[in-house]
């Protein structure tokens, strides 16, 4: 699993430890809202958990994910490939990352094109920003688009 420089969880700033502050009620909307099935176990933390290390048998996510990156359960096969290719868990993804992942796929569907991590990996590079992964463009000089519209109301 990738990280940021091998130090253990122990090494942390307290910056870097995220406690959970949910409630009851909060936490059953967000299950309810977002189709999260009682078969996959979700459990709420108590406010003295951290999301790191992870508890044996759990997957930390972030409301964020869900709220925000049109993030879903079961997780699509491009988002699997994505974390395969840079062995890492979804919970060390900024929810910024995972945006900019999403409209990675849906650019490559609208332009009718299957998304694949390769061509994604070709546009942008994994970095730390503590504490999560994100990503930055790579400095490569090319676009999906052929050409800019000078103005937003350049419509060709």
């Amino acid at each position: 699993m990738a990280s940021k420089t091998g130090e253990s969880s122990s090494d942390q700033t307290s910056s870097d430890v995220h406690y959970c502050k949910w409630g009851i009620i909060s936490f059953n909307n967000l299950l309810q809202v977002y189709d999260i099935k009682p078969k996959w176990n979700p459990v709420l933390s108590s406010n003295k958990d951290t999301t790191f290390p992870l508890k044996r048998g759990k997957i930390t996510f972030f409301s964020d994910f869900f709220k925000f990156c049109n993030f879903q359960l079961p997780i699509t096969k491009f988002c699997k490939s994505f974390l395969d290719e840079y062995q890492i868990h979804i919970s060390q993804v900024h929810p910024l990352g995972l945006v900019k992942l999403r409209h990675f796929k849906f650019a490559s569907l609208a332009l009718g094109y299957i998304p694949e991590i390769l061509v994604f990996r070709a546009f942008f590079i994994l970095i730390w920003k503590s504490p999560f992964f994100t990503f930055d463009r790579r400095d490569i000089g090319v676009s999906c688009l052929r050409s800019v519209p000078a103005r937003s109301r350049d419509k060709d």
